[in-house]
């Protein structure tokens, strides 16, 4: 063997497979993490899963438009009788001196010769047919006379304004239409207190609803009255007390026919002067007030309250 040729030890011939065997792995790592999608993400940007919550989307409910109600009509209460009210201060005809001293005047009939009739018409329970026969005057363009009782006005304070306001007259017809005799019931007489308690009683309570006063007006219940009450009367302020010429009878089943050959211009409780008494509350008078009215005028009659027909 050549001494000049160097020799290559075994352990030389390891160590240099060893190095080779290194360097191959290490090119087969690097591109294996080549392959593998490129550079390991930075803390900031990596996002953690653990953490993470998914919010599926929300879908806004539908709204349905809303139905307003049908507003139902606004009843308006009636009102309550007024407690003060202003004295109406409407012309009326000063009532003419009876030239009697300290006691009321009874009247049956008008004296003055004119051609006129009153209707007068009782209030002393129930509304009955007070609007129908307010409609009546109206559509015939007249005035009637009003007895009402303080009980009445308190219970329809709205009928008792119209019948003002329409330009009507009342009368002081009681507080509850007891009878001052007691003829008619079969009562006790009243006594001058229980009277007079009737009267002034009335007197304020249609003065406080309507403004109207009464006085020196008055009918009695029944058209029962004595020589007693006819001067207390006087004393209270009330010079006239008015009766009637002609009773419907309406009240005792009296129909419209009978009621208007009874009470009309040809009979003998009508005419010049007549005072016909009628109620509120009877389908008689009701139905028979047209044909009278009627009858009166075509008769060329005019159709005066109470207060009229004793003017001289």
């Amino acid at each position: 063997m050549n001494s000049s040729t160097p020799m290559i030890r075994p352990q030389s011939i390891l160590v240099l497979m060893l190095l080779v065997s290194v360097v191959l792995w290490g090119a087969q790592s690097a591109s294996s993490g080549t392959r593998s999608g490129g550079p390991t993400p930075s803390p900031e940007s990596r996002t953690v899963a653990s953490t993470s919550t998914t919010v599926p989307p929300t879908i806004a409910p539908t709204v349905r438009p809303t139905q307003e109600p049908t507003p139902r009509p606004t009843r308006t209460p009636e009102p309550a009788p007024t407690a003060t009210q202003e004295p109406r201060t409407e012309e009326r005809p000063p009532a003419p001196d009876t030239g009697l001293d300290g006691t009321s005047l009874i009247v049956e009939r008008g004296d003055s010769g004119r051609r006129e009739v009153a209707f007068t018409f009782d209030a002393g329970e129930g509304a009955g047919h007070t609007a129908e026969m307010l409609d009546i005057l109206d559509d015939y363009g007249v005035k009637g006379s009003f007895g009402l009782t303080g009980e009445w006005v308190k219970q329809n304070p709205e009928l008792a304004r119209r019948i003002v306001e329409e330009g009507h007259m009342v009368i002081n017809h009681t507080y509850d239409h007891r009878s001052w005799t007691g003829e008619s019931t079969g009562d006790a007489p009243l006594t001058d207190d229980e009277r007079t308690v009737e009267v002034e009683q009335t007197e304020r309570i249609i003065r406080d609803v309507t403004g109207y006063e009464t006085s020196p007006y008055f009918r009695f219940p029944y058209g029962a009255y004595d020589e007693e009450s006819l001067e207390l009367l006087g004393e209270l302020g009330y010079d006239y007390t008015f009766w009637w010429t002609c009773d419907t009878l309406g009240w005792d089943g009296n129909i419209g026919e009978e009621i208007a050959d009874r009470c009309g211009p040809e009979a003998e409780q009508g005419g010049p002067g007549a005072i016909i008494l009628m109620h509120v509350v009877t389908d008689g008078d009701l139905a028979a007030l047209p044909l009278l009215l009627q009858e009166y005028i075509d008769g060329r009659y005019e159709i005066v309250t109470m207060e009229q027909m004793i003017q001289p």
